[in-house]
């Protein structure tokens, strides 16, 4: 009996422990990726900052903000980057849209000043 109630409470400890383990992981994964959000926003508002100092130029030199051929070439290797990476072409074309999009509306504006 004893050593049934022993298992019981060393089987019952192990799987405390455990549980507190996961825990743990969850957390350190969570703060991982809190980081690395942090970081992703802050080379985006960097990419946006090197956005506008082209639009400064495109409006220099009179060129237009939308330039297709370049928009294609980039993510094209975004899109072999991102594979080799393990992410879908279609989440990289759907975020560098995204990304071409904000760059467009960072460039215009510089036009209304």
């Amino acid at each position: 009996m004893k050593r049934r109630i022993f298992s019981t409470v060393f089987l019952t400890m192990g799987l405390v422990a455990a549980k507190a383990q996961q825990k743990d992981s969850l957390t350190i994964n969570r703060e991982k990726i809190n980081q690395l959000d942090k970081e992703i926003v802050h080379l985006l508002g960097e990419r946006m900052e090197a956005a506008r100092a082209i639009g400064i130029y495109k409006q220099a030199h009179n060129m237009e903000v939308l330039q297709s051929n370049r928009f294609n070439e980039v993510l094209q290797k975004a899109i072999e980057t991102g594979k080799a990476e393990g992410l879908s072409e279609e989440f990289i074309r759907a975020l560098y849209e995204a990304i071409h999009k904000e760059s467009i509306r960072q460039q215009e504006a510089l036009k209304k000043k």
